[in-house]
């Protein structure tokens, strides 16, 4: 059996985050079986967001509204915080950070198997989505597509 590639945890998040619901559903569905137990939340609070100005200082755009969640897969935690009031994303996150510290190498690889897949289809609707756009640029110089 071929062993995929360890998905970055920033790639995850990412997986994860921009996932569509059915997806979320299906990861979810996937971990029922499991003995996962929601320790904390899902819980819906206020973050605060920041970015840098032109100056390299904080700048506080506002409070952003995120739902957190708090899950234990054996003796391993997981955490997951998602923008927006979505609690089955905050546990997903959760969950699969939970059952990626465990020792369960078969429910990892199967997560591993199921994240990649759904990674795979992100990445080929965003490049679908910027050569849509693409074919839209104007050299305003000439007014002809380019």
């Amino acid at each position: 059996m071929k062993r995929q590639a360890i998905i970055p945890v920033e790639t995850l998040s990412a997986c994860i985050t921009q996932m569509p619901e059915r997806a979320v559903r299906k990861l979810l569905g996937l971990l029922a079986g499991e003995e996962l137990t929601v320790v904390r939340g899902p819980l819906t609070g206020l973050v605060m967001m920041s970015a840098l100005d032109s100056f390299q200082a904080d700048f506080y755009l506002g409070e952003v509204l995120v739902t957190e969640a708090e899950v234990t897969y054996g003796e391993c935690r997981g955490y997951g915080m998602v923008i927006g009031d979505d609690p089955e994303r905050a546990i997903a996150r959760a969950s699969v950070e939970a059952v990626g510290a465990s020792r369960n190498r078969i429910l990892q690889e199967r997560v591993q198997r199921f994240l990649s897949a759904e990674a795979n289809k992100i990445e080929f609707r965003r490049k679908k989505g910027a050569s849509l756009i693409a074919r839209t640029r104007v050299d305003f110089e000439t007014m002809k597509r380019t």
